[in-house]
């Protein structure tokens, strides 16, 4: 290939980027974007998920805790 030949597929290219987006191509660019979308709400939606799992946790511990705390000092007092 020569250094015309180049010029004009790089003219080709440039042009090919000014002309406006078909119907079926713009159909695979909305598909994309929803795809796109639902896996972001996907990952933001099993982050809280996680986040609200590991607060629950941290409660039922909590709760355990306080439980044998109170457990022993009653059984140290009787």
């Amino acid at each position: 290939m020569n250094a015309y030949e180049i010029e004009q597929i790089e003219k080709q290219m440039k042009g090919d980027l000014r002309q406006p987006v078909g119907y079926a191509d713009w159909e695979n660019v909305a598909r994309h974007a929803r795809q796109e979308r639902a896996q972001m709400i996907g990952k933001v939606f099993s982050g809280f998920l996680a986040a609200a799992a590991a607060k629950v946790a941290g409660l039922a511990r909590l709760m355990r805790r306080t439980a044998a705390e109170c457990t022993d000092a009653r059984l140290r007092h009787n």
